[in-house]
């Protein structure tokens, strides 16, 4: 699509090992030229997670780059605990061990933000 025209925020490419992580877009704002939105979209609880193995890099990357330093990436423990996740040339590592992990992403652009979110499964 062409960028001035796009009305939604871009999809991130999480990728494992040349693998796809399927992603989940969330709540956005956006901008465009003919129209502004926003658009509230539940995360659902539970996503097909990906299996990966233990410490393995997990890159996140925008067609579009965001604003520099506005990708945030969480874990979520429960509804009520989440873990912010440092990260480094836009990857994470994927922790040592075995289990079901949720990460919420999120990420601001001149023209808005967006919000998503991917799982894994250490092995």
């Amino acid at each position: 699509m062409f960028e001035p025209f796009r009305t939604e925020p871009p999809l991130p490419a999480v990728m494992v090992n040349n693998t796809k992580v399927s992603t989940t877009q969330g709540s956005y704002c956006w901008s465009g030229i003919l129209s502004t939105k926003c658009v509230e979209q539940i995360l659902p609880k539970k996503h097909a997670p990906t299996p990966v193995s233990p410490g393995e890099e997990v890159t996140i990357d925008f067609r579009t780059s965001p604003i520099a330093q506005s990708l945030k990436v969480e874990q979520w423990i429960d509804e009520d605990h989440v873990h912010p996740i440092k990260m480094k040339d836009n990857a994470l590592v994927a922790p040592t061990e075995k289990g079901v992990y949720v990460y919420y992403v999120t990420a601001n652009w001149n023209k808005g933000d967006g919000h998503y979110a991917f799982s894994i499964v250490v092995q």
